[in-house]
Order: C-alpha cells, then sequence, then structure tokens
C-alpha cells in the first residue's frame, strides 16, 4: 500500500499506518462479532428426536428439553432402577450408570451394585407403576408418584403408594441424571 497524498514522506507513512491500524481494527471487531454469532448459534441449536416408539415430538436446546423429552426419560430411568427382577437387576442398574453424572457415578455405583446383590440373595422383585409425573424446571426436579410393588420369591410382599424425585441437568444436550432418591413423609430422603 503506496499513500502519496502529502508531501512528506513521513507523513505518507504515518497515514498509511493509520489505514493499516483502522483495518486491523474493523477486522477484529468482525472476529468478536463472527464469535458471538457462532456462540449464540450453538446455544440456540435444536435437535428434534422422533423415534419409532415416540408418538410425540422430542425437543432438546441448549441446556433445556421439552416436556414430552423428560417424561420419556423418567419413565426410563425409572423402569431401569425401580422395576427389576434377579436376572435383570444388574444389567439394568449398568445401563442406568451410564447416565448418572460423573462426580456422583461411584457413589450411585456402589449403591446400585449393593442393591443388586441383596436382589440375587433374596431373590427380589419389584415393579414400580407410574401415576403422576412432575417436572419442575426451574429447580431441574421431577416428582413422580407411583405405586410400587415388591415381590418376595414369587409372592407379593409389599405394595406402596411412594414419590421419587429425579434431580438432572444437561450437557451439551444430553440428559445426566444427578441424583434419584425416594421422597418420604417426614421430608427425609432415601436413596432410591
Amino acid at each position: 500500500m503506496k499513500l502519496d497524498i502529502f508531501l512528506q514522506r513521513n507523513s505518507n507513512i504515518f497515514a498509511e499506518n493509520r489505514l493499516l491500524k483502522f483495518a486491523i481494527i474493523i477486522l477484529g471487531v468482525a472476529v468478536v462479532i463472527n464469535t458471538v454469532g457462532v456462540f449464540t448459534a450453538l446455544d440456540k441449536q435444536r435437535v428434534i428426536l422422533v423415534p419409532p416408539v415416540i408418538n410425540s415430538k422430542l425437543m432438546v436446546s441448549g441446556d433445556k428439553a421439552s416436556d414430552e423429552y423428560l417424561k420419556e426419560f423418567t419413565r426410563y430411568v425409572l423402569g431401569l432402577a425401580l422395576t427389576y427382577n434377579p436376572a435383570t437387576a444388574r444389567t439394568q442398574f449398568s445401563e442406568i450408570l451410564a447416565v448418572y453424572d460423573p462426580s456422583e457415578f461411584q457413589k450411585a455405583r456402589k449403591e446400585l451394585y449393593e442393591l443388586a446383590d441383596k436382589i440375587e440373595n433374596a431373590r427380589a422383585s419389584s415393579a414400580f407403576y407410574i401415576q403422576s409425573i412432575t417436572n419442575d424446571a426451574d429447580k431441574r426436579r421431577i416428582e413422580v408418584t407411583g405405586t410400587k410393588n415388591t415381590y418376595m420369591a414369587e409372592q407379593k410382599a409389599d405394595s406402596v403408594q411412594t414419590t421419587y424425585i429425579i434431580e438432572y441437568r444437561f450437557d451439551s444436550g444430553k440428559f445426566i441424571l444427578t441424583r434419584l432418591y425416594e421422597k418420604t413423609a417426614q421430608g427425609e430422603n432415601k436413596e432410591a
């Protein structure tokens, strides 16, 4: 770039430098605007899933999901955690650990495998029938009320109306289970 608008060579060089600095500043501002636009677009990206067994659209966008998605995931998680028999308990508990929060993984793994040992030794079975699902999106908690039937050696041992709480978060659109526990009447919480 050669500017010849001034008589002195130094003045032309200074004008050239000012023009180049201005161009660099414009390019820098354009890069910053582009970066902000890309991150905004990534956060607003939506994926719509319609598996063959689902009759409604499920949507996950950033760190939010549709109520239908949360209900389906609730059914999936509780089906694995609360409906089991001695032959399937360990496999189901291994599958539910795949969606657990990494910070809670070791604790949940220990509890679930201890429960699997007790189930296999006692030949216990359980079935949980969901009656209502309530989502509190602000607290990222799902409250599920239902009936839990427990069987020991193929005989019905217990049938209890109970409420479970699922705490969750999203990481890059993936559902992460942070905690699953039973809500008790006294306000205390008992791990599932």
